[in-house]
């Protein structure tokens, strides 16, 4: 931010000697690239909107500067609010920081979920075959594919995916050229002209400055709507990871959690599923961070929120904390987790299930006559075939086509 503002400032005014614009580029890309980092002690929680930031970075660079040119043996010196500071304030420069930084932690918070919804949906295809008990209420209801439950889990990550993308056209506005108070006073136009273009140049993003530089300067709710679309993604890890603690518990076992650490100290015969409870944990947290964003978003005065600072360091937080949980699913939990088919088809004959999806042929007292009749779990398909073609007028070619995978989960053709 700093470099696209002094360059447009030497480009349109040539307002330094080449010396000290040589010295001044140079203290500016050391910055930049980390070799002064020792020198920014100042943590985000702070008063002053960011002004603490601000001069610390004046003042580095300047400093920096000086000592160059005093190794030139050159007396020009640079002056960290006259020269650094020039034609800004904290208002309009810290903000414009913020959003370069929000904005690359989202495009890499985009291909994170983009990656978990591609492992996701791969399995889709992967278990189409594999049929299992699909349960509502936390009861067994009708059959469903493995295959279209972990369809279903990619279906909120792809949400989620476009939700992101679009949130990156209201970010990426910024206030540079409105000072203070979003008036522009004392900027030439020149130079904001020349410094929105830098600044473009220089992050490759398509950051564009706001057409309403007051409002941009004094409203911060666009952070908001960025939490609430991080907040979205954090609901929906909370979702498919507790779908899978069910899926992976010692009551279904239908899947298998990885063992990556001693079930218990005491426990030997356990596997605790620290990968689902660690990313469940971080997306509990990565919430409050976004409730956190939320209310200090209200809380601007008149024309300026002093809690940008604030604002940013949950944002981080909340941008680790689900990043972290969306790559140990991706990476750690997923590669390993174990497909329990036997348990899955023993569930499924134990649950009557299939019988549901005799409906279409033989009504909802029809099935419901053969559920009275043969309450206990069956042995194999098998048993079950027969025991239905024993006690209706269906023949068995007509009830193992329904009980087929691909019937018995999606729509009807035809009603016998």
């Amino acid at each position: 931010m700093k470099q696209a503002v002094l360059s447009a400032i030497q480009e349109v005014e040539q307002r330094w000697s080449p010396p000290v614009w040589k010295s001044l580029s140079r203290a500016v890309e050391e910055v930049k690239s980390g070799g002064l980092d020792d020198q920014f002690p100042l943590p985000l929680f702070q008063g002053g909107a960011g002004t603490s930031i601000n001069m610390n970075v004046n003042e580095v660079i300047a400093a920096r500067a000086n000592e160059l040119l005093e190794e030139e043996g050159c007396p020009e010196r640079v002056d960290a609010l006259d020269d650094v500071n020039r034609y800004q304030s904290t208002n309009d420069t810290f903000p414009t920081a913020v959003t370069i930084v929000l904005y690359w932690r989202l495009l890499h918070l985009e291909q994170q979920v983009i990656r978990l919804q591609a492992a996701l949906a791969e399995r889709e295809g992967r278990y189409a075959h594999i049929l299992m008990v699909g349960r509502t209420e936390l009861q067994d209801a009708l059959p469903i594919t493995l295959g279209q439950v972990f369809g279903s889990w990619a279906g909120m990550f792809e949400r989620d995916r476009w939700r992101l993308h679009k949130i990156k056209e209201r970010i990426r506005t910024v206030p540079l050229g409105g000072t203070a108070v979003g008036t522009g006073f004392p900027a030439p136009a020149m130079v904001v002209f020349a410094a929105e273009e830098a600044l473009r140049r220089i992050t490759g993003l398509p950051l564009a400055r706001s057409q309403n530089l007051p409002d941009e300067v004094a409203h911060q709710d666009k952070w908001s709507e960025l939490a609430h679309g991080i907040r979205q993604v954090a609901e929906n890890l909370v979702k498919l990871t507790g779908d899978l603690l069910l899926y992976t518990s010692s009551f279904l076992g239908e899947l298998g959690h990885p063992e990556v650490q001693a079930g218990s100290t005491i426990m030997a015969a356990k596997t605790n599923p620290v990968f689902l409870e660690y990313a469940r944990g971080l997306a509990f947290s990565a919430q409050h961070a976004c409730d956190a964003v939320s209310t200090l978003s209200q809380q601007g005065q008149l024309q300026l929120n002093p809690y940008l600072p604030f604002i940013l360091h949950h944002l981080l937080q909340a941008f680790t904390m689900v990043g972290t949980a969306l790559e140990t699913l991706t990476e750690r939990l997923l590669p390993a987790l174990e497909v329990r088919e036997d348990r899955i088809h023993a569930h499924l004959l134990a649950s009557h299930t299939l019988l549901n999806a005799l409906l279409p042929l033989l009504g909802y007292h029809g099935v419901k006559e053969l559920y009275r009749l043969h309450p206990e779990p069956f042995s194999s398909m098998d048993e079950l075939v027969r025991f239905v073609v024993d006690h209706t007028d269906l023949e068995e070619v007509e009830v193992r086509a329904a009980l087929d995978p691909g019937r018995a989960t999606s729509f009807v053709r035809r009603v016998r």
